[in-house]
């Protein structure tokens, strides 16, 4: 790690926490019954969630945050961690787009979450393998 962190690495290393982390939060206590701000449709779509598919989506949300911890770190993991996460996304979305049960079906706005965590997360993962190029992930 010789090449010193640029100031940019903090600030996209902090809102990554926080983005991964309020979707973790979210998701999570959803899959919980824990939030009741959810409209009854969005309810009943985390209630019908195979077990497998939750710990996918688990994984999915634990590699982000590890990720974003790696990129403040300054850990070549990072990379992976992403890169792993952003696999389980576009897994579960597929899957979900294939069976009909995606909440892009849902509304618009639900759509267009959906493309946003896909699109961040591709985000993430190409700025942390540009950090890795220059050699500040090690």
């Amino acid at each position: 790690m010789g090449t010193k962190a640029p100031w940019h690495l903090w600030v996209v290393g902090i809102l990554s926490l926080l983005w991964d982390g309020s979707g973790a939060f979210t998701i999570v206590s959803a899959q919980h019954d824990a939030i009741f701000a959810f409209a009854p449709d969005e309810a009943e779509y985390y209630a019908a969630q195979a077990p497998w598919f939750v710990a996918l989506v688990d994984i999915g949300l634990a590699t982000a945050l590890l990720g974003g911890i790696g990129l403040l770190l300054r850990k070549r993991s990072a990379l992976w961690a992403y890169a792993v996460s952003l696999v389980l996304i576009l897994a579960g979305d597929a899957y979900e787009l294939a069976i009909g049960t995606s909440r892009v079906y849902a509304n618009d706005a639900a759509a267009f979450v959906t493309g946003l965590i896909a699109v961040i997360a591709v985000l993430q993962l190409a700025y942390a393998n540009a950090m890795a190029k220059r050699g500040v992930l090690g």
